[in-house]
């Protein structure tokens, strides 16, 4: 509004979300972060942690993308800070948690903790990614990864399930290289195989328990892609096709 005794108008206050400069910046980048945390996934899932898991590259490399993936949700996919602060708080405690089981001093019930909190941490970005992916608004490609993403973590969830199931529950598997508290890359890769029903047949579940758990996980990876996927696919081609 124009002051009436000369004096230059002040500036326009900027405090509505999306009109603060780094508001605009992360609207703008929010669905490109979908993307970004796909890469920062997969490559966590199918690169550095075989290669962690051999002994070639220090594990130490798969919480810096850990760390990078959750400072993406964070910073430009979430918008809930409840949300982010529980992202936050998640992986402060699962690094310290490692960090204590990395010392040699850790009992059953810190394991049993650090994978709790593992899984409260993928819920989190999760919940993040699906309100990002599943918003309304114009379907793109970025969404579509977050979809990707979500299904990702379908399997990464179901494998910390296997894990602490398998430090109670004996015998849990056959095929195992160890049979008390698996070894969580042997557990990802069974997860992978029944969440896409690969089934090789080199890890069986034997416990009713964890026979039924893998038959839920397989239900679900049959029908999350022809559902909530192909949904999105389907909505971005119509998209395209519009004048």
């Amino acid at each position: 509004m124009q002051k009436t005794d000369g004096s230059p108008p002040a500036p326009p206050r900027l405090v509505r979300a999306g009109v603060f400069p780094f508001g605009h910046w992360r609207e703008r980048y929010r669905e490109a972060g979908l993307s970004v945390i796909l890469a920062l996934q997969a490559t966590t899932i199918f690169v550095v942690s075989p290669l962690a898991s051999v002994g070639w590259i220090r594990a130490d490399a798969i919480e810096v993308l850990r760390f990078g993936l959750a400072a993406t949700a964070i910073l430009i996919v979430n918008r809930n800070r409840l949300i982010g602060a529980c992202v936050a708080a998640t992986f402060v405690v699962s690094l310290l948690c490692l960090l204590y089981l990395r010392s040699g001093a850790a009992n059953l019930a810190i394991r049993e903790t650090n994978i709790g909190v593992t899984v409260a941490f993928d819920l989190a970005v999760a919940w993040t990614v699906a309100h990002a992916a599943f918003d309304a608004g114009r379907v793109n490609v970025h969404r579509i990864m977050g979809a990707v993403i979500l299904y990702l973590y379908i399997g990464l969830i179901f494998a910390s399930l296997y894990r602490v199931s398998a430090l109670w529950l004996h015998p849990s598997f056959s095929g195992l290289q160890t049979t008390r508290g698996a070894n969580f890359g042997e557990l990802i890769y069974f997860s992978f195989t029944t969440l896409t029903t690969a089934g090789f047949g080199d890890i069986i579940p034997v416990h009713p328990f964890m026979r039924s758990l893998t038959n839920l996980e397989s239900v679900i990876g049959q029908l999350y892609p022809a559902t909530f996927l192909a949904r999105l696919v389907t909505l971005h081609g119509a998209a395209q096709r519009e004048p």
